[in-house]
């Protein structure tokens, strides 16, 4: 299973993508939404990481929700570090 947070979706698609193209690969792929109870996850995890701002608020958001996922999961990221600080010892992190 591929899980995504939605804001994720929003941010990774651009015009260079058909939207029937993006329509087609999104259809299989879990879009989780970002709750209240999410969010306030994602705050605890950037205070505790000492980590702030726009930049980082997607990453935390996605760390709650691959941390609320069953099995193994594992995290493809371009930001292998940051990703790894957010992210509990459950969740593996890999760069891409």
């Amino acid at each position: 299973m591929v899980a995504v947070c939605h804001v994720l979706d929003c941010e990774a698609y651009h015009d260079g993508i058909r939207r029937a193209e993006w329509s087609r690969a999104m259809s299989r792929v879990v879009v989780e939404p970002v709750t209240k109870e999410v969010a306030d996850e994602a705050i605890g995890l950037l205070a505790d990481t000492g980590l702030h701002g726009h930049k980082y608020a997607i990453d935390a958001a996605l760390a709650v929700i691959a941390g609320r996922q069953r099995g193994r999961v594992v995290v493809l990221t371009s930001d292998e570090d940051d990703m790894g600080k957010l992210c509990g010892p459950e969740v593996l992190v890999r760069g891409l």
